[in-house]
């Protein structure tokens, strides 16, 4: 019985930490958002989308190889993710990494179902091909 009350209330401290970590990001507190997801990580390794929130709050501090390491881990705890590869193509665009960027959209693309997010998805890679495409593009 102590066990199961145990892991309880390990659950109800990964959940707390992720909400504390959305409301910091909200509010635009970076440090402080990536402290709480990096405890709600610590609390449960497999929560997806503490890896995805953080990597919101790296990429908003300018730290595009943690967000895209973070990005990289949701995605391998969760294929069908289409959200951590989209913030990840963004992420590979702005380095002017343009094949990563082109592959992480094709990736979204082909998981998403949101009908929106898959057409501006659809126009994010014809950018990337166009830029391909340009003497000097990668």
């Amino acid at each position: 019985m102590t066990v199961m009350l145990a892991g309880h209330a390990l659950a109800e401290d990964y959940l707390d930490y992720y909400e504390r970590g959305e409301f910091s990001l909200r509010v635009e507190k970076w440090d402080s958002a990536i402290e709480f997801f990096s405890k709600s990580i610590a609390d449960n390794p497999s929560f997806f989308v503490a890896y995805h929130n953080r990597a919101i709050a790296y990429s908003k501090k300018g730290q595009y190889d943690k967000s895209i390491s973070d990005l990289k881990k949701a995605v391998q705890l969760n294929p069908d993710y289409p959200d951590a590869y989209g913030l990840m193509g963004l992420l590979y665009e702005i380095q002017k990494d343009y094949a990563s960027a082109l592959q992480a959209y094709k990736d979204a693309v082909s998981r998403e179902k949101r009908p929106p997010a898959k057409k501006l998805l659809q126009k994010y890679i014809q950018d990337m091909e166009a830029k391909l495409k340009k003497p000097g593009g990668n």
